[in-house]
């Protein structure tokens, strides 16, 4: 059954927040170059020049089973990152991507983690720019 691609459910948060965790988590360290080091490096600039007190790894525990782990980590990602689903074009993927089955590793979707940290990056230096033009005015 086809499903409306453009409709932002419980899963396509899912699956987007899931997305960020595996990104964010689990980066080769191999080469320092890798899609998903500079998407790390990415999400911490942002995180920073928003003064987020509490990164991502804080809230990554021992004590925590997996399934509780993945539940807050997708409540972080949504809470900082979720206008990145005011993106048609992001929707539609991410239900593509849940339609077909295509598992979350890195390797995959690079086209969105690329256009992530694209439009992340655009949104902290907006905010910048705009506070910037505000303190001109004052």
């Amino acid at each position: 059954m086809m499903k409306n691609l453009t409709e932002v459910t419980t899963e396509t948060r899912n699956y987007f927040a899931d997305t960020f965790t595996v990104y964010y988590l689990e980066p080769t360290f191999k080469d320092k170059l890798t899609t998903a080091r500079k998407f790390q490096n990415c999400i911490n600039y942002y995180l920073k020049y928003k003064k987020v007190e509490k990164w991502p790894l804080d809230y990554y525990s021992r004590n925590q089973t997996e399934e509780e782990r993945k539940i807050i980590l997708r409540k972080y990602w949504l809470k900082y990152f979720s206008f990145l689903l005011d993106e048609q074009q992001n929707i539609q993927n991410i239900n593509q991507w849940i339609q077909e089955e295509k598992p979350i590793k890195i390797g995959e979707n690079l086209g969105f983690i690329r256009m992530a940290f694209t439009r992340i990056m655009m949104e902290a230096f907006n905010e910048k720019r705009a506070e910037n033009l505000k303190q001109k005015k004052e």
